[in-house]
């Protein structure tokens, strides 16, 4: 695996949360994610937890990216809990995101998997006209961030 081990922690994920995670290739530097929504719907996955990975390199867990220029590594990403359980995310702090509306994207589209000329909001609900960045409609994990990260950087991927 790519991914450092940080910290366990077994408290859900909620709306605002700014987490880290650290790449093997990267030691002694941090990248960083937001918690945007808990209650993404893709498909028959009901309360998917909508994250930002950010285009962000920081010396320290607290060395935080400018959160209103939104400039994402990767498109918006679905996922489940198993990052923080594992221990491969750490959360380090907690944002109001309704006090702080700037810090997310109005609206999240997604491409299909199965059909993927077909788009859909965070809601499931079919959209005409998508809006970038556009994300892959699919429950992901830790993994598929790591893997997204790496191919984005440059880094090879993990054989296990």
């Amino acid at each position: 695996m790519n991914l450092v081990f940080l910290k366990k922690s077994r408290k859900k994920p909620v709306v605002g949360d700014v987490f880290v995670f650290q790449l093997i290739f990267e030691p002694e530097q941090y990248r960083f994610g937001m918690v945007v929504s808990t209650t993404a719907i893709f498909s028959s996955f009901v309360n998917v937890i909508l994250v930002y990975i950010y285009d962000h390199l920081g010396n320290s867990k607290e060395d935080f990216p400018d959160f209103t220029s939104k400039k994402l590594l990767i498109p918006p990403e679905g996922i489940n809990t198993l990052g923080w359980s594992r221990g491969c995310f750490e959360t380090v702090m907690s944002l109001d995101l309704d006090k702080n509306p700037d810090y997310k994207f109005k609206q999240h589209h997604f491409r299909g998997v199965a059909r993927p000329d077909v788009y859909y909001d965070e809601f499931n609900n079919e959209v005409v006209n998508p809006l970038e960045p556009i994300g892959m409609r699919g429950l992901g994990n830790y993994r598929t961030v790591e893997d997204k990260v790496c191919r984005k950087l440059g880094y090879p991927l993990s054989k296990d």
